[in-house]
């Protein structure tokens, strides 16, 4: 929250005088409502000021593309107190597009960010709104800039590039420091540094086919169900048995595939353990004191991750129960039964969908910030975990993109946690969309795809068919782990004794041989985030 707004983004965009240096032209008020430019410390902005319901706005109509994605920008102010406020399209046939929201105060501007996709051609208003009836809504810098969908995916692979990818240079030497050209290097990838991995279910225990799948591809894991409460204490209090996920644990240390906890606790009242239902509010809290105390130290130090409170936005069952800082006191007593884990707020349709409001980037923020102000928690290892669960239809990536940017400005590890997009014609090409859109995004630390083969079932999606071949979905999980991998290569170095190259992060293999004396080099190295034109010197014998 800033005590002066910045520029608009692009200049504007295509919005007609962004910053109100020529009045309200271009502006109209919508409602009962009143604008009015205000200056303050030489800076020109927007007022809308006697407000009577929260329908009163304004805003400016523009013309939308077809097949166009559109970033909205905004810097926005109350007069008193905090309001959520959004902006809005509303095409000429009455549809509602809602582009972002932000948590907006008095005394300081809030940037609000969010997009739209649009798949006619048609007029629109922009325009923002508050549920707060009489506040006055203070608004400059405002920005919508297109772009065609060959521009976004420049976009993204210019973003790769810079975040995925360190450019290296090899230096070869003889034993006198004497620079060789013309020698060949041999160069192979051994293990990527970014986190892409998926689901894990208990069949992976009997199937050396589902084994053999997993493993080749995969070094990072949640279990679909089987580290959950109704998994692990199923037939009464106390009754725990923890056979499966414990057998799940040594397979993934035996493979070398990291592990996030899924989960603690459930906040939907549908997914608790049959037998919690008949006992009385007040035993609750003690059997779930027992829960957490049981499987997050039952698994310390051998997990990296906990998604402790499942989907703690759209549901309150423990919050009801026990008290309304229970999901609070829960990652408290996470951290302090494990140290090392990263401790996730997990929750569906952040990005994934503008329409639900309880848990837009906005909102999402607000309730890590509640949960972090709570005694004792202001420095734990929080995580962002955005579950991303998308139908099979057109993603609003723009949209997707600006919850992303919002929510990994707090500097917190951000996972895509749960990635899969529902039956339907277009899935693999919707899945392509949403994973190179998060891969792309420098704030986002890992992904993974919250399905898996044949056997686990394809009620919403699987990557391969009974034999374990991969279908149109999982051929876009192959490729992108080959494509998001610098693989094995050979080149040689310059007149100069350099070899230049822009390798992903990751771990390496690399055979140097002397243009004489056909002796080899070989040697281990690691490209890392964080270091720019790295330096790898090599000297040959």
């Amino acid at each position: 929250c800033l005590a002066e707004p910045e520029k608009p983004h692009y200049k504007g965009g295509i919005i007609v005088n962004p910053e109100f240096n020529d009045g309200v032209q271009g502006w109209e008020a919508l409602g009962k409502g009143e604008m009015k430019q205000q200056l303050s410390n030489g800076n020109r902005f927007l007022v809308l000021h006697s407000r009577t319901h929260p329908l009163d706005s304004f805003g400016q109509k523009v013309h939308l593309e077809k097949d166009k994605l559109y970033a909205l920008s905004a810097w926005v102010q109350i007069n008193k107190g905090n309001e959520a406020v959004s902006a809005i399209f509303r095409t000429k046939d009455g549809q509602l597009l809602h582009a972002g929201t932000v948590l907006a105060k008095s005394g300081c501007w809030s940037m609000l960010k969010g997009g739209i996709s649009t798949n006619t051609t048609s007029h629109a208003d922009l325009y923002f709104e508050t549920g707060n009836a009489v506040v006055e809504i203070w608004v400059d810098s405002i920005s919508l800039q297109p772009f065609s969908k060959a521009q976004w995916r420049s976009h993204q692979d210019t973003s790769i590039e810079q975040a995925r990818k360190t450019k290296v240079r090899f230096e070869v030497t003889d034993s006198d420091g004497t620079k060789l050209a013309g020698v060949q290097v041999s160069i192979k990838q051994t293990r990527s540094d970014f986190p892409f991995g998926c689901a894990m279910s208990k069949n992976i225990l009997t199937s050396t086919d589902y084994q053999s799948w997993f493993s080749s591809r995969f070094k990072f894991t949640t279990f679909a169900n089987e580290m959950k409460w109704y998994s692990n204490e199923t037939s009464g209090p106390g009754q725990e048995n923890y056979t499966i996920p414990d057998a799940m644990v040594a397979f993934a240390k035996k493979n070398n595939i990291s592990i996030r906890g899924h989960n603690v606790f459930w906040d939907n009242p549908e997914y608790q353990p049959r037998w919690i239902k008949a006992l009385l509010s007040e035993q609750i809290g003690p059997a779930a004191a027992r829960r957490i105390d049981s499987v997050v130290s039952r698994y310390n130090g051998q997990l990296i991750a906990w998604d402790v409170v499942n989907e703690n936005m759209h549901f309150s069952f423990f919050e009801e129960k026990i008290g309304k800082n229970a999901s609070a006191v829960f990652y408290n007593r996470a951290h302090q039964l494990d140290a090392t884990a990263t401790l996730f707020l997990n929750e569906y349709n952040t990005i994934e969908n503008s329409e639900d409001k309880t848990a837009n980037p906005a909102n999402y923020l607000k309730k890590l910030k509640e949960i972090q102000a709570h005694p004792g928690n202001e420095n734990l290892p929080f995580g962002i975990g955005l579950q991303t669960h998308f139908p099979a239809l057109p993603p609003n990536l723009a949209y997707m993109r600006a919850g992303m940017d919002m929510l990994g400005s707090l500097g917190f590890p951000m996972w895509l946690t749960e990635v899969d997009v529902n039956t339907g014609p277009n899935q693999a090409v919707v899945l392509e969309e949403i994973l190179r859109e998060g891969y792309s995004n420098p704030y986002v630390d890992g992904m993974i795809i919250f399905s898996g083969p044949y056997i686990d079932g394809c009620r919403r999606m699987c990557l391969t068919d009974p034999d374990y071949k991969s279908n149109e979905a999982g051929e876009v999980v192959d490729k992108l782990l080959k494509e998001w991998k610098s693989g094995e290569f050979e080149a040689t170095t310059d007149a100069n004794g350099y070899l230049h190259t822009s390798l992903f992060h990751g771990e390496y293999d690399v055979i140097v041989t002397h243009p004489v004396t056909n002796a080899s080099k070989v040697m281990i190295f690691k490209v890392s985030k964080g270091n720019p034109d790295e330096i790898i010197h090599i000297k040959v014998t």
